[in-house]
């Protein structure tokens, strides 16, 4: 497994705290320099305005689509790299001492997931199915899970995102968090190991919303979404019950 790092060329004060945390980790890293958003030429390559509009009810944040098309990025990269799963992470994580030794234990379940979420704004409520240590387990998110500042991700998924959530028509956690409409799996360790550094400023300032999507398609569209996210959760958390059952006997 390798790491990526993504970080805005001129956040030079965020990547000396994640280059610090990540050297008393010893954790071997490559930088991925963000996308500036605001930079983009206009149309932008890779973006449905339009779809963004009716569903995520807003108009265009430029900031998350710099985010997203980082994380797109980002994916190449680990692509191009022989690493079998990559943990991303967005410059504002605060990494724990045992955080490699849950990701290792994680992965010994790695049939049952090819995205392992580990942060996120609030915890959401879990579906768990195997026991880690330190009071951490594997389980499976019914809620939508709200920022994407560290995962471990493998080829399959990257190369799924790749294919099939390209143009952007949502936030990147957002989409990321429909992974069952792309063919694969996404699971978390609960409660989420790796915090926030809530003293940093964001870099995603708020958009405007569009009143008349946000009380229509928008509402609508997400109902479903969590709809769909329940069902094909408890799938898959029925069938790693039964998968780690199986291999117990």
């Amino acid at each position: 497994m390798h790491t990526f790092v993504i970080n805005l060329a001129h956040a030079t004060e965020r990547w000396e705290l994640m280059e610090k945390q990540l050297k008393a980790l010893q954790i071997d890293h490559t930088r991925v320099e963000g996308v500036y958003g605001n930079r983009l030429a206009e149309p932008i390559t890779d973006y449905n305005e339009r779809k963004y509009r009716i569903l995520h009810g807003k108009t265009t944040n430029t900031g998350e689509v710099g985010c997203y098309l980082s994380h797109i990025k980002t994916l190449r990269a680990f692509l191009c790299s022989d690493a079998n799963h990559a943990l991303v992470l967005e410059d504002d994580v605060q990494l724990p001492d045992n955080i490699f030794n849950l990701i290792k234990q994680a992965l010994n379940f790695s049939k049952h997931w090819n995205l392992l979420r580990l942060t996120a704004f609030s915890p959401g409520k879990h579906l768990s199915f195997a026991d880690l240590s330190d009071g951490f387990k594997m389980s499976y998110n019914l809620k939508v899970l709200k920022n994407t500042g560290a995962y471990v991700i493998d080829r399959k998924a990257a190369k799924c995102v790749l294919e099939k959530m390209l143009p952007m028509f949502l936030p990147y956690d957002v989409a990321l968090d429909r992974e069952w409409h792309y063919g694969f799996k996404t699971a978390c360790i609960s409660p989420l190991p790796i915090p926030l550094n809530m003293e940093l400023p964001g870099q995603i300032p708020p958009t405007r919303k569009i009143r008349f999507y946000r009380s229509t398609s928008y509402h609508a569209f997400h109902a479903l979404t969590h709809v769909e996210r329940k069902w094909y959760r408890r799938q898959f958390y029925n069938n790693a019950l039964f998968k780690t059952k199986e291999d117990l006997t």
